[in-house]
């Protein structure tokens, strides 16, 4: 027996699901629930009793779930305390990013990490928020930044506000609002959304809707964006209007007015993301500077409207 049948044990028994359970693994529903069969063969026991509506736990495999999370847990332990006390050399730090967050606070992170741990490797990913989930899971990055997260994210990673951002609205430059100084998002109730791709940016169209849920209509969201610059883009050539953080306005938006809304002011989130159980000497040194560095906006200053 490996820890991986424990993991995959545990993966099966907390999901009641061979299926839900093999994608959280990464591997396929046949070899997870030969896994699990081979694991009952080698202990002798049934822990699972197959059910139509699906699996349930026998008494056995309701102790062996106690046992198998406790070993896990200590082996962690093990690993990240020979990890953080008794190895003499830093691991690269691989970050995965949006662009916008680049321009915002990571930039100057980055800058007083590298000011402070000169002899650390710094790695920079740029990519969607569903890669760096992937790639979380997959351990090729520490942590990722990718503004507002999905909220199924939480159960599985730590999920830490680094920042709040004030939301725009995005409008082409011939708008019959953009000379305006500041708008109303109700004003636009009557316009064509372009949204983000539910497979890049997955829960993000979600976040579009409760911001004009709150300012008191439904978006007519008609065009999906598989990143910013294309959303930018969509709204330059005159397909539609739509929201965005207004950090984003640091990168290139010819044609494009990023609009700031009152009557409420709206926020966005922008977030670091990191595994609960893979942990470095390298990350933990980036967090200190990430979240006690003074040099590192964390609060708004909101312009008068």
């Amino acid at each position: 027996m490996e820890l991986r049948h424990l993991k995959y044990f545990v993966a099966v028994a907390e999901n009641l699901n061979f299926s839900r359970a093999a994608t959280q693994l990464y591997i396929s529903q046949p070899a997870l629930s030969r896994q699990i069969k081979n694991l009952e063969d080698e202990l002798t026991v049934i822990l699972f009793i197959r059910q139509s509506d699906g699996l349930k736990l026998t008494d056995a495999g309701k102790f062996f779930l106690e046992q198998a999370r406790d070993i896990l847990n200590r082996s962690n332990i093990a690993i990240q305390t020979i990890k953080n006390n008794y190895t003499n050399t830093n691991e690269p730090l691989v970050v995965g990013y949006i662009p916008t967050i680049l321009q915002s606070f990571l930039g100057e992170a980055l800058h007083c990490f590298g000011s402070a741990y000169p002899d650390i490797v710094v790695r920079f990913q740029e990519m969607p928020p569903s890669d760096q989930v992937k790639a979380l899971r997959n351990r090729t990055i520490d942590i990722a930044f990718m503004g507002n997260p999905p909220d199924d994210l939480e159960p599985e990673f730590i999920v830490k506000c680094v920042k709040e951002v004030v939301i725009d609205a995005l409008i082409p430059d011939t708008h019959l609002l953009a000379s305006r100084s500041s708008i109303n998002l109700m004003e636009l109730a009557s316009e064509k959304f372009i949204g983000m791709s539910e497979k890049t940016f997955p829960g993000r169209n979600n976040r579009i809707r409760d911001t004009c849920y709150q300012a008191g209509f439904i978006p007519n969201i008609h065009l999906f964006a598989d990143s910013h610059a294309s959303m930018i883009a969509l709204v330059a050539s005159g397909q539609g209007v739509a929201v965005m953080p207004r950090e984003a306005s640091a990168l290139p938006h010819p044609k494009v007015v990023f609009m700031p809304l009152h009557h409420p002011i709206y926020y966005a989130r922008s977030t670091a993301v990191w595994s609960k159980e893979r942990f470095s000497q390298s990350l933990d040194k980036f967090l200190k500077i990430l979240f006690e560095n003074d040099k590192i906006p964390k609060t708004l200053k909101i312009p008068a409207l």
